[in-house]
């Protein structure tokens, strides 16, 4: 039943963000150059730049061509699943195999992106830095990233949901005590949205920024000194 719930929360949110997408393909083909944007079209503007001026200030302007749409693309699923609570389904995101996918994609763009401008052998050679030994500790590091950058998103989605389950049972027992509308929780209909608006919208904002950031700093890292 979990993995039910899970498999049709991912489809919905996905199903959503096509959509999303579609609709904001028809906005910027319908748009004017010449014109002044705003709207919708005016947010993906500054969306797009904000992302693209991150990615170039780690990375370079030529990975930042294709790197930005990875993280543009990304940043927005993260978003639209660790809020997907507020629409009473599961937020996505709180299942580490969603968790996981999203790293080891980061994972391997990450090395992809180190081999595009180390180079075959310097890619390589990489592996064995300083000493040859080290590349144990090097698998290591690697995989550690892969864990903290999946853990993270998931410990946190994760517990903020149950955190939001536990206070409703709370509101509803206290609730309960008030005499002739206790069958109805609304000690939690008065509560509840302050508390969705920190553990979803606010803590959905704070994860998914936290994500590219750590994307875009490893990729940076990973990059030969200039």
């Amino acid at each position: 039943m979990k993995v039910q719930t899970a498999v049709f929360s991912i489809i919905i949110v996905t199903a959503f963000l096509a959509l999303l997408l579609l609709f904001i393909n028809r906005k910027l083909k319908a748009f004017d150059p010449l014109s002044e944007p705003k709207g919708v079209v005016l947010l993906m503007i500054m969306f797009a730049e904000t992302i693209d001026n991150m990615v170039k200030g780690k990375t370079n302007e030529r990975l930042a061509k294709f790197l930005t749409p990875y993280i543009m693309s990304v940043a927005a699923y993260i978003f639209f699943a660790n809020i997907a609570g507020l629409f009473a389904i599961e937020a996505p995101t709180s299942n580490y195999s969603v968790t996981l996918i999203l790293a080891a994609i980061t994972c391997i763009l990450i090395e992809v992106c180190s081999a595009k401008e180390r180079g075959s052998k310097g890619y390589i050679k990489s592996w064995f830095e300083p000493l040859a030994p080290f590349v144990i500790l090097n698998v290591m590091s690697k995989l550690s990233t892969l864990l903290s950058l999946s853990l993270r998103l998931f410990g946190n989605i994760l517990s903020g949901s149950i955190l939001m389950s536990v206070i409703y049972q709370m509101l509803g027992s206290i609730s309960k005590m008030i005499p002739f509308i206790g069958k109805f929780n609304i000690v939690g209909v008065l509560v509840a949205p302050v508390l969705h608006f920190y553990f979803d919208l606010f803590s959905g904002v704070m994860q998914a920024f936290i994500f590219i950031t750590l994307t875009i700093a490893f990729i940076g890292k990973e990059l030969p000194e200039k």
